[in-house]
């Protein structure tokens, strides 16, 4: 391949080298204030207990001493932790035209699905669509589709989706339309996208063609949201599932968790040369004279689940495709996407590829993450679904060391590095001996000799030569069914050295933390236009779920042998190991702030005196000292906080957004995960694994409260017990210190206020979400009442504390 442009800047703005300077002077000084801080902090504790005035309670002073302190020392661990990592960012700029089109490699996409009920398949078929279109030669590029669930919906559904890309493929060609997402294409205002074609930026033919012709697709298309609606109301099933029996299918009755394995190619690999077609408008819906009509390979999987075995979620998945793409397509690279997450920058594949061969060591990148961004998320951002401080700070960050973390979907992944060898930099050269017994190590990779031969040629860089050239035929086939069975991995290193990890529901995390441990690199990269768009969870319900299933699987990671902390030896950055560390442990931090948050309440809710003084000796009065520390302590704070925003090009209420639902999730799904994993690792108890519903926002036509009629529907969960307690009691240790007038009491009633109001303001959107409905317009009504519930609140607690 000629070489590619690849351009790493040191900064992201003109003003970002001196940004980046005073951003790492501002976190030294303040590392500096906390070791200040802490020495007098403790001097004074101990000074404190051991006072004669506290002889009555010593043993209880001593014990909220060592809490406080012990939560200082975690959170600041934490904030170090957090920025150590992002000292050094670089910026990722490539140049797609210095690509040869004859020399491009192939490429696997992997797609994954798992529950119908939950991922609806009109979204999985225009995921299929998006791939099958997007600006890569046809012959190139092999779509597989994993149906973890062996749903006979879901292949129905992608079989009419590859039926309608003979259609859809040449019109985006043709017009060079974006997105090639149909559902985004024309129904945009359903998946939160603007607009869809400007007459200043079109690039086909003529625009009158186009309007004629977009009618038309679009007619098509409509034609199939019903036939995929049909099939998902149950109309066809009945009727499709005797027509495959009678024709002797494959396909076998099941459930979602024992099920054959199966592997069908819905559309074979087309020419190496490109179709033309002879304009005939009678015979097509389109002119397509001089359009390239091929399309892509599409192959439906879905791999064998028995009683007895271990699946290992998606991880599972994502290696039965490894394995069946080898005997079949077996392309250096593959690009990792969700069942929702489509590609609506048409050229992103070839930019992940400018990164894989791009110059300065692009042969030792393993992966490259394109940031995730979502449809369909309400215009404030309630949840923080975009996620901004992690991918435009943390991920950006990263890259300046060995690179960002894997996150799971919209990823490319360069497929030696999933076999468990090293990158080129640390083998020996001309070794090629050394290549041959990997691929034939069967306790390794299995009894396979095909799979054998595709990891030797892909470890020999022979995978577009005659070395390798599977005819997708039956033999084929029947190996790639073979090697998706559920008993195939048994005595093997899968999920331990190869393919994607295994022992957590964050399979991303740990399989990134594997490739960096042998010395691969990752790159980061974030297309203009976003190269890959999903849907986010708008509820607050599934977003609490989602965010315990992410922090249950990172201590998993922490109690396993992928320990960033435990697990010595490796190729790993020192600072890439801080980065890993802090993506572990950060669940941990629930246990303090739950204490934390209901510190300021012990006095107004102390059932004797006794707990009321000891609390008031711990912080009363506070010194002119602690008050400097602190004022220190939040100005630097928020020096760096404004610093980062500015080299990382988010804004000030997207930072704050992110801050806000930490706190949301500390105090609720982090505390959850902790527990879980308690019950973990002290019974063995497994951890419970819900999928996140991909449903988008209701349809277009609606307005903005129709619209987003799901996030303002409340749907309990015993994740919003913490939260909502830990917001009662600051609001009405607030309201009480005002009713009493205790805010007049010196500069310690002052701060214990203005921590109250710290809690709730943070908890904000969490008290819209337990509103539901009314936090869009808060009636007079419902104003009324919450102050009279809060007005019998203070009165309660002053009759209880005469």
């Amino acid at each position: 391949m000629s070489a590619s442009v690849e351009r790493v800047l040191v900064q992201t703005t003109k003003l970002s080298t001196i940004t980046i300077k005073l951003y790492r002077l501002m976190i030294i000084v303040r590392m500096g204030i906390f070791v200040l801080f802490f020495k007098w902090r403790i001097s004074t504790a101990r000074a404190m207990m051991s006072s004669p005035d506290t002889n009555d309670g010593t043993s209880t002073v001593r014990a909220m001493w060592t809490v406080s302190i012990a939560g200082e020392l975690w959170f600041a661990l934490m904030w170090v932790l957090d920025q150590l990592p992002k000292m050094q960012p670089v910026q990722r700029a490539v140049d797609i035209a210095q690509l040869d089109e004859s020399l491009l490699p192939t490429m696997d996409v992997f797609v994954t699905t798992a529950a119908p009920d939950k991922e609806p398949p009109l979204v999985t078929a225009n995921t299929v669509l998006s791939i099958l279109a997007a600006d890569y030669p046809a012959d190139k590029l092999t779509c597989y589709v994993s149906d973890d669930g062996g749903a006979l919906l879901t292949r129905e559904a992608v079989a009419e989706a590859a039926r309608f890309a003979a259609l859809w493929v040449p019109f985006c060609r043709k017009h060079g339309v974006e997105p090639r997402n149909p559902e985004a294409y024309f129904f945009p205002s359903s998946a939160g996208v603007v607009a869809v074609v400007k007459r200043s930026d079109y690039k086909g033919r003529a625009w009158p063609e186009l309007a004629r012709d977009r009618r038309r697709v679009r007619r098509e298309y409509e034609e199939l949201r019903l036939r995929v609606d049909a099939l998902q109301a149950g109309d066809m099933r009945r009727q499709r599932w005797s027509q495959l029996a009678d024709g002797g299918s494959c396909w076998r009755r099941g459930t979602a968790e024992d099920h054959a394995g199966f592997v069908e190619v819905l559309v074979r690999p087309p020419s190496r040369t490109p179709e033309l077609v002879v304009s005939d408008v009678n015979n097509h819906l389109l002119d397509l004279s001089s359009v390239d009509v091929r399309i892509p390979a599409v192959v439906y999987m879905c791999r064998e689940k028995r009683h007895g075995h271990a699946h290992h979620r998606k991880a599972g998945a994502m290696n039965a495709l490894l394995r069946a793409s080898a005997v079949l397509s077996n392309a250096p690279f593959i690009l990792n996407l969700d069942c929702d997450h489509y590609v609506n920058n048409s050229q992103a594949l070839r930019a992940g590829v400018c990164l894989m061969h791009g110059r300065g060591g692009g042969g030792d990148v393993a992966f490259v993450q394109f940031p995730q961004r979502f449809d369909g998320v309400d215009p404030a951002d309630r949840y923080a679904n975009h996620n901004r401080v992690f991918f435009d700070c943390t991920e950006l960050g990263l890259d300046g060391l060995q690179g960002p973390i894997y996150v799971g979907t919209g990823c490319m992944f360069r497929r030696s590095a999933l076999y468990g060898v090293d990158p080129p930099r640390f083998r020996p050269h001309g070794d090629a001996s050394s290549k041959d017994d990997v691929a034939t190590e069967t306790d390794k990779f299995g009894v396979s000799t095909p799979f054998h031969r595709s990891v030797r040629a892909v470890l020999n860089h022979s995978t577009s030569e005659e070395e390798w050239n599977s005819p997708f035929d039956g033999a084929a086939i029947g190996e790639a069914t073979a090697l998706v069975s559920c008993a195939y991995e048994d005595g093997t290193a899968w999920g331990r050295d190869i393919g994607w990890m295994y022992g957590t529901v964050t399979e991303d995390v740990a399989t990134g933390f594997c490739l960096h441990r042998r010395g691969w690199r990752s790159a980061y990269f974030a297309a203009a236009p976003d190269a890959f768009r999903g849907t986010a969870p708008i509820n607050l319900t599934d977003r609490l779920h989602q965010v315990l299933r992410w922090a249950a699987g990172s201590l998993e990671i922490f109690f396993s042998r992928n320990n960033a902390l435990l697990r010595t030896g490796g190729r790993l950055h020192p600072l890439q190991r801080v980065a890993y560390l802090n993506t572990t442990v950060y669940p941990f931090t629930s246990i303090f702030l739950i204490v934390y948050c209901v510190f300021p309440a012990i006095p107004l809710l102390a059932g004797n005196a006794t707990a009321g003084r000891t609390f008031l000796m711990m912080g009363t009065p506070p010194s002119a000292t602690y008050i400097a520390f602190l004022a220190a302590l939040m100005l630097t704070l928020a020096m760096v906080a404004v610093l980062e925003v500015r080299w990382s090009g988010i804004t000030l209420g997207e930072w704050w957004r992110n801050e806000q639902f930490w706190m949301v999730s500390a105090t609720s799904a982090y505390l959850a995960a902790v527990a879980q994993v308690a019950l973990k690792v002290a019974v063995g108890k497994e951890i419970s694994f819900n999928l996140t519903s991909k449903r988008r926002a209701t349809s277009s036509g609606a307005g903005v409260k129709e619209r987003f009629a799901e996030l303002y529907a409340v749907r309990w969960t015993v994740l919003m017990v913490p939260p909502a307690v830990v917001l009662a009691m600051n609001v009405t240790s607030m309201a009480a210190a005002i009713e009493g007038g205790r805010w007049r009491k010196g500069p310690a009633a002052v701060l214990a206020m203005a921590f109250n109001a710290w809690v709730v303001m943070h908890l904000y959107p969490f008290a819209l979400g337990l509103v539901g409905r009314w936090s869009k317009t808060l009636s007079p009504l419902l104003l009324l009442v919450a102050l009279f519930t809060i007005r019998s609140l203070c009165f309660v607690l002053h009759i209880h504390m005469l």
